[in-house]
Parts: structure tokens; sequence; C-alpha cells
């Protein structure tokens, strides 16, 4: 039944009711926020920089690939994992701006334009006929399918449906007859559709809800305790309950109930929605549902609604998809913000300063017997309500100061024991909310309590404890001299209630009341050892300041190393904490993550999967009792929900996008592909839909046929430059080094022919080819080379010549360019470098025979005054001529060469020291007792000689010519023109003329 239209002024006033009423929810919603703030939670955002070219995005749907499809105001998108593709008129469709989306029964996608209906078939999108005038879309809830060949749409209010014929052809026409609109005046009001995979659709009609289900249409309104609103929004979930949403209530039908109950969310009002977004509902894994609010998110849990907003880490609203992946990850679009995907949904939740935290240092965490959380930070211990979800700081502890709390215990009497860094040590009663105790002991790393109910305290300078922990306890310090003065650091303790203490570099147990230090291979423990545990089977695991975490087992008083862990099982050898929790899983918690071991297989957490820092804080561990787990960080306090999720069985899968060599694209599916070989490369693109573990995945890969080892990567891009003629079978794999995981084997084999001219046939033709030009050859060639052999004859005769003809020359030339370098050019006699090799070599000879050996240094007196009276040229002339007569005075086996400027060098093998004048008199007579002859002048010139004898074996070149030297120096000072014998110290003088 229709009903009756209200009158405006009744409108206008229920509208300003309505603002009214949000005013005050918002002003009490601030109120409420001020001392209610709940967990943290991170998002990874894509946008533009990621490859969202457009932020305002109307809609989003996962495919039965895995693929993810959105629509935005400047085009429709495909995110693949690792990039976005936008599809253009190159793709079919025409327009920019894309206003929906829908998925049909046979996975086909369906989206619409502002005025075009469009479904892809694969490669490309086709354009739908909606009928003979335009159409108008809209970007709410106005598309919907019904099988794979029904779709309906709503335009200008009127439900449409276009179905698919025999033929194939797509045919539009309006789903109600004239008739049943005209006596449901509301068909024609129709502002949402939604329809079911049984076949029933549900419309927001007018103000009421429309269902038709089996042909029949049903009206539901105000007597079915629907408020008179227009509903937008419609959504049916996994138990056949019937979700309807306006923006100012929702309201849920059962599937087999008549009446609708509400479900507005609290605090009251915020149902009210006037925001930029879209009305949207979904449904995450476990059954609960979503739905936006103006501040947040809100969360349907069976019970009552949770809501989420800034306080929680959602910066972002206009929200106008939630959509939960097939892996369970949550998405959400945004009218101008993009899209967010919430990292680590209802598996993480984090507690920042944002959340009340004093610090977002946070160290000890304990959960006390009235299921309160209690987070020691860098600056206070606050209490936590997980059930009201506030932190708060008793009014004792708000009035005193406690900075870095390293212990934190509770005792059976409910008393907190609390231990600070540098030594302060309380005793606080929650009940009466009052500190009963105080004192001060030396810096302290740790606390533990142990099954007896002691309170070990871990100091710097050696263990302290409370063996009876009441209101008036007594501090102890143990005087064993084993571990009085050690620094402690971590305890633990074993099924047979041993105790096990760890200091910097000393393990020790305490066993029947007595300490004993277990010895510990050095190599391992270089470093700092900080935490400590003990495994069911009484093995125990160390980690610190080390090169690796160690598993040890001790017997006696010796451990035994049973295995070390590093990378990359281990992300960092940084170990800040290293405990088990009640399943017995061993928790790692390093520098750059929180690994976990459940006895078999390694798993890695970092902010990948929701956590606020990986930077964990030493001792920063509870294992809660429901078995969730709390780990205390450098960013707040991390709870992880469900930690028997971590190893889960969710496959990890891998997809190949594309393949082309050059622009010919490869089908990846069925037969083999053979293509001819070009000169143009190989590009192979893959991706895995595993979003939730997006940035954390690598891909390995071969290429068999050219390459036999796997290579690994993390990009998911290929690039193979000409490929060379063969078979070929290309494999890929997705790998999750975090979670030891791989995918099955995704892989296309291929063929690359070789070119024709490298075919058989070719090869053939060129082997007859190339036999007949061989013998062809053959033939001529020997006829050439018996012409040949005759010309060379002649040539070899004619070469025989010239080259004895050159050789000669070589010989003329070798000797003159020999006579160059060892005669001088001037007299033509030795030169100096030639002279004083002669002399090297006649003193080895005289060594040798024992023979004697003159050395006679002549000099041309007054050669300068001949040079400067009758010029150079007449220098020249005498030098020459002196030369000449000393050449043709001595004997054949004496050398004369010219040592320098008017000095002339003479070496006279075999003279003897006793009969030395007449020989060297004649020598310089020859220059003395002639006139030298220059033009028509006559010139007479005389000479001075210095003689020396070699007189020993040792006597060196040097030493003839500086002996020589010496005795021409004295001629010369003696008056010039006569013969000085040098005298050697140990020999008789020698007659001088």
């Amino acid at each position: 039944m229709s009903s009756p239209r209200r009158p405006r002024n009744s409108r206008s006033s229920k509208l300003r009711h309505v603002l009214l009423q949000k005013m005050l929810l918002l002003l009490l919603f601030g109120l409420l926020a001020s001392t209610s703030r709940a967990q943290q939670f991170t998002f990874r955002h894509y946008g533009q920089n990621e490859g969202l070219r457009n932020l305002d995005v109307f809609k989003i749907v996962q495919d039965k690939e895995g693929l993810l499809w959105i629509a935005t105001e400047n085009g429709l998108f495909r995110y693949d994992g690792s990039e976005f593709h936008r599809f253009t008129a190159a793709d079919g469709i025409e327009e920019s701006l894309v206003l929906s989306l829908a998925l049909d029964s046979s996975g086909r996608i369906w989206t619409t334009t502002n005025d075009h209906l469009y479904y892809f078939d694969g490669t490309r999108f086709q354009s739908v006929p909606t009928g003979s005038h335009p159409m108008q879309f809209a970007a709410v809830q106005r598309l919907a399918t019904l099988g794979s060949r029904h779709v309906l749409f709503l335009d200008r209010g009127t439900l449409m449906q276009v179905q698919q014929n025999a033929s194939q052809l797509w045919t539009a026409a309006p789903y109600f007859t004239p008739q049943q609109t005209a006596t449901h005046p509301e068909l024609s009001q129709l502002h949402s559709i939604m329809a079911t995979s049984a076949g029933t659709l549900w419309l927001g009609c007018g103000h009421r809800i429309c269902r038709v289900k089996d042909g029949q249409l049903t009206i539901l309104g105000s007597q079915q305790d629907l408020p008179d609103e227009s509903w937008t929004y419609l959504y049916l979930d996994r138990h056949g309950w019937l979700w309807a949403r306006s923006p100012q209530h929702i309201r849920v039908l059962a599937p087999d109930a008549t009446r609708f109950a509400a479900r507005d969310i609290a605090p009251n009002g915020l149902s009210i929605y006037s925001g930029a977004g879209l009305l949207t509902f979904t449904e995450d894994a476990h059954g609960d549902l979503l739905t936006q609010t103006d501040t947040g998110i809100a969360r349907w849990n069976g019970t009552g609604w949770r809501t989420f907003d800034r306080s929680n880490g959602l910066a972002f609203d206009a929200i106008s998809t939630i959509l939960s992946d097939q892996q369970g990850s949550i998405w959400i679009s945004t009218r101008g913000h993009g899209i967010y995907r919430w990292l680590g949904y209802d598996q993480v939740e984090n507690w920042t300063t944002d959340q009340g935290l004093r610090s977002d240092i946070v160290w000890p965490i304990l959960r006390d017997r009235e299921s309160r959380v209690w987070i020691a930070d860098q600056l206070q211990l606050s209490q936590l309500d997980n059930i009201a979800h506030q932190i708060t700081v008793p009014p004792a502890l708000a009035a005193t100061a406690l900075p870095h709390a390293t212990g934190l215990t509770q005792t059976p009497d409910g008393a907190l024991w609390i231990l600070h860094i540098a030594g302060d040590l309380l005793r606080y009663d929650p009940s009466r909310q009052r500190i009963t105790f105080r004192t001060k002991i030396p810096t302290s790393a740790r606390l533990f309590q142990d099954s007896a109910h002691r309170i070990w305290f871990l100091t710097r300078e050696g263990l302290y404890v409370v063996r009876e922990p009441g209101p008036h306890p007594t501090v102890e310090k143990l005087t064993d001299p084993l571990i009085s003065t050690d620094a402690f650091a971590d305890a633990a303790e074993d099924a047979s209630h041993n105790l096990w203490f760890l200091a910097d570099n000393h393990l020790y147990r305490l066993a029947d009341g007595r300490f004993e230090e277990i010895s510990i291979d050095r190599r391992y423990t270089r470093g700092q050892m900080r935490n400590i545990a003990v495994a069911s089977d009484g093995t125990l695991w160390i980690g610190g300041g080390l090169s690796a975490l160690l598993h040890l087992r001790v017997q006696g008083a010796q451990a035994s190393i049973l295995n070390t862990v590093s990378t990359p099982d281990l992300v960092s050898t940084d170990v800040q904490i290293v405990r088990f929790d009640h399943r017995g899983w061993l928790w790692i918690g390093t520098d750059l993550g929180v690994n976990v071991f459940d006895g078999s297989r390694w798993r890695l957490l970092t902010e990948q999967d929701g956590l606020i820092s990986n930077d964990t804080d030493e001792g920063a561990f509870f294992a809660d009792h429901d078995g969730s787990i709390w780990i205390g960080v450098n960013g707040g306090a991390i709870h992880l929900l469900h930690p028997e999720q971590l190893f889960s069985p969710a496959p990890l899968t891998v997809q190949l996008k594309s393949a082309t060599l050059g622009d010919r694209a490869f089908h990846l599916t069925g037969s083999r592909n053979v293509w001819r070989w070009r000169d143009v490369p190989l590009d192979i693109t893959f991706t895995s839909l595993n979003f939730d573990r997006d940035g954390s995945l690598l891909f390995r890969y071969r290429l068999l046929g050219l390459e036999s080892e796997w290579t690994q990567t993390p990009g998911r891009h290929l690039h193979y430059a000409a490929m060379p003629p063969g078979d070929y079978r290309f494999e890929v794999q997705a790998v999750d080094p975090a979670h030891q995981k791989q995918s099955q084997t995704a892989s296309f084999a291929f063929t690359i022919r070789p070119p024709w001219w490298r075919t058989t046939y070719f090869y053939f033709f060129l082997a007859v080819l190339f036999t007949s030009l061989s013998v062809l050859v053959w033939y001529w060639r020997e006829r050439a080379l018996i012409r040949r052999q005759q010309i060379l004859r002649k040539l070899v005769a004619q070469r025989t010549l010239e080259l004895e003809a050159e050789k000669a020359e070589l010989l003329a030339t070798r000797e003159e360019l020999r006579r160059q370098a060892t005669r001088d050019a001037l007299t033509g006699i030795w030169n100096r470098s030639a002279i004083l090799d002669v002399l090297e070599r006649e003193l080895d000879r005289t060594r040798r025979e024992g023979s004697h050996l003159a050395v006679v240094l002549a000099d041309i007196d007054h050669f300068k005054r001949i040079n400067d009276t009758h010029g150079h040229l007449a220098g020249d002339s005498v030098l020459r001529d002196a030369a000449q007569r000393m050449l043709e005075s001595v004997r054949p086996y004496d050398f004369v060469g010219r040592y320098g400027g008017e000095e002339f060098l003479m070496v006279l093998p075999g003279l003897h020291p006793q009969d030395p004048c007449p020989r060297l008199t004649e020598l310089q007579q020859t220059i003395s007792d002639r006139p030298f002859q220059y033009l028509d002048k006559s010139l007479q010139v005389t000479s001075s000689f210095g003689v020396v004898w070699m007189d020993s074996p040792s006597t060196t070149v040097e030493d003839m010519i500086r002996c020589a030297d010496q005795a021409l120096y004295e001629a010369k000072a003696a008056g010039r023109d006569r013969i000085i014998y040098y005298t050697h110290p140990t020999t008789n003088d020698v007659p001088t003329r």
C-alpha cells in the first residue's frame, strides 16, 4: 500500500529535528570520546602514488579470480596486487565517470557510467543497449544481476531489466508493468535494489521496502515496524537476515520474521548519516556486519555495535564501500581519499598515546585476577579496562612518579609488585588503591615470580628475593659468593621447579637451594645474554645481543648447543623477548619484528600484519589467559587477538597475467604457443592476489630451455632480450618468507621456431649448393694455382734478389750505426763510451792474464787559445790531425779514443812500466814535432800526457781515469808539453820527462 504524502512543512520540521538531534549526539560523543579511547589500528593507503589516479571512489567489487574492480570519478580501475590498470576507450569504455559495479553469477563484471551500461567479455567492455531514450545512472545501490542473463538497474526511479535472448542480443524494458506501477506508486520511486542468489528481489521503494519473490510483490512498511523513510541500502547476510539502512536508521528482518527489529548504532544517533559517502554494508570473515558512520565504521557482532573512528586510526571519512575480500582483508573506499586496507583486521589491536598511554614506549604488561590489563610505559603504570576500552591511572599511582618499570607481577593476595629500572620497588594494593610498601634496591633489569610465589629481583649488583610477599615483606639480598656481584638480566623456571638465572655472561641454576654455574661455549656467548625461556622438554632458549638465538640442553653443569637460529628464520639477532605461550609456541621479539615458532615453522609479524611498530621492548611480553598475546613496542602496546590463526593453512597463490613476444600475446592456458623467431623481446608479468601479504611476497622463477636454476625477485615483470629458437617452459612461484609459504607453480610452454634461413630444408639446400660450388671452386682453383705457381717462381726469384740487396743494405746500415755509436763524429776514433768499454774489457783481460796495462790521458796544450785565435774550425782541424797522428803511432792492439773536448784516452795493453819512456815520448812527439796546417796557416801544437799503470787486480776504470787525470793535471801545472807518470804509493817511482 502507498502511504499518504506528508505536508512540506512537516518534512522540514522533521529535518530540523533530525539535525538538532545529530548535533546533540556529536556533542555527547565528543564528551564520551575524551574519556573512552578504543584501540589503535593501522591501514595501508592506496592512492595516486600507488597508481590509483582518481581518489573519488564509488564502488569496489572482487571478481571470482580475486581481482579488485574500482569505479571512480575518472575511470574504471582493476587492481591485481601489483598495479592499478585503468580501462579507457581502447578497452571499450567511452566515458570516464564510472558510477557502479556488479558481478553476475557467471563471474562477469557489469558497470555503469552516467548514461551507459557495459559488461566485460574477458578482453574488453561491450556496451549494452538500454532503450531508445538515454539512461541516467547514479552512484548508489542501483545495479544488480539476476543470474547471468538478467541485469537490473534504476533509471529515474524506474526499475529496468536488460536480458539476453536466444540470439545473444540484449534488450531493455521496464521490469514492472504499467498496471503494477499504477497500483503501487512506490514502484516508480525506487532508490535501491538488491537481488539474492535465490532470485528474490528487494527494493527501496518510496518510504517502504518492496520484495518480489516468485513473481509476488510484497510491500513492507510501518505495519512491519519499518519507519517511514527512504531505505537507500539493502543487504542480505550469510544467515539470510535482511539489513536495511536509511540516512537515519538501521533495521533488520530475520529470515522467518514478519517484523523488522531496530539495530540503530549506540550511542543513540550514530545511525544518522549525512556524510559525503555512500551507505554500505558488508560481512567480515567471522560474519560480523560492518557499516559506516559519520565518524568512522560500526561493527555488529551479534549482540551489539562497536564503533571505530579517528581515535582508532581511521583518518578518513566519506566511505563509499566496505569490502571483505576472499582472504578476509577489509577494503574501504572513500569519496576523495582513495582506498584503504585494514592491516591485521580482527587479529591485531594497538594501544598508543592516542588511547591514553602516557608514553608510547611500553615495558611489562600484566592482566590481573579482575581481568584488568596493566601496562607500564616509559612514564607511568596505566590500567586498561578491556571491556569498556578505557585507559586510566589509579589516583595512588598517578600521584607517584613511576618511570620505566621493568618488572610487574601480581601475588596471590592480589597485590601488584612494581619494579623500576632505577631500583624503586613498590607494593600496590588495587582493592585499597594504596601503595603499601616501598623500598630501594640497586639498578634492576627485571623481576620474576616463581611457582612458590617468591619474587626475585634481578639487579646489576646481584639477586634479591622476597620470600613471603605479604603486607610486610622483607627484601633479602643473596650473599652466595658465586652470584652476589653478578649483573642479572632474566630468569625462568622449568617443570621440575628449578630456577634459571641469566646474567650478562653467565648462566646459573638454582636447584635444591644451591646455585650452580652452567658452562656454555664462549664462542656462542660473545655479546650479552639478556633473555631466557624454558621449553616443555627442559631445553633452554637464550637470546640478547648475541650473534644468534641459542637453543641448548643442560646436562650436569655443562650446556650443549642444540641449534643456533639467525637469518632468514630470525628476522634479526637483536633479541628483546624470548618467551613461551600456553601453547608451547616460542615468541622472539626483535628490533625488526616478532618471530613465532610453533615447533616446526617460523612465522614473522611486522607492521605489514597490523603491528603499530616492529621494534619490540625488552621483556615486554604477556601471554593472556584467553590465548591472546600482548607485546610492548616502541610505539605502544600490541594485542594479538587470535595467535592460533598465524599458522592457518590459507594457500598462497600466483597468477600469470600476460606474456608477449614483441607485439604477440601468448595463450597462458591450453595448447602450446608456437611462434616463428623474431628479433623482439619476451615480456612476462605475474602477480599474487594474496592482498593481505602485499609488500611481503617474493617470486621465484625460471625459464627452462634457457636457465635451469631458480631466480628470486620482488618484482612482477620480467624482460628477456631476443630469445633464440627453441622449446621453453616458464615457471613461477609466489614465496612468502615471513610465513614460510610458497604457492603452487604456474607455468606455460612455448616454442620459438627458427627463421627460414635456419630450417632443415634451407640447411640441405645450402649443403647441395655448397658442394656444387666447392667442386667448381676446386676446378677453378687448381687452374689458378698452376698459373699462380709460375708467377710465384718469378716473383720468388725477383724477391730473393731484392732481399739479398736489402740484406746487404741492412748490414751496411747496421755497421754504420755501430760505427756512429762507438766512433767520435769529429775525429773518427773511439768515442768516450766506447773507449771506456775498451778500458773495462782490457782491465778484465789484464786481471785474468796477469799482464800490464797502461792508460794515457792526453791533452792538447792551449787548445782554447787556438779556438779563440784561429776559430773553432781550426781547432776541429787540429783535433782531427792529432787523433790521426796518434793512431799512426800506436801499436795495432793499442786503443785511442776521444775522452772529451781536447782530451784523448789511450789504452796500451802489455806496456811494461820499466820501459815506458821511449814509446810514450814517441807518441807525444808525433803531435809536437811537426806543425799543424790549417788553410794557409802553420800552427805549432804541443801536448801533455798523464800516464798510469794498473797496479792491483782491484783497480777499476774509475781508479785508472782518476790517476791518469791527476798525472795530467801535474803535467799541466809543471808547464805543459811533458809526460807525467802517476806513482802509486806502493811502487817505485817511474822516471818523469
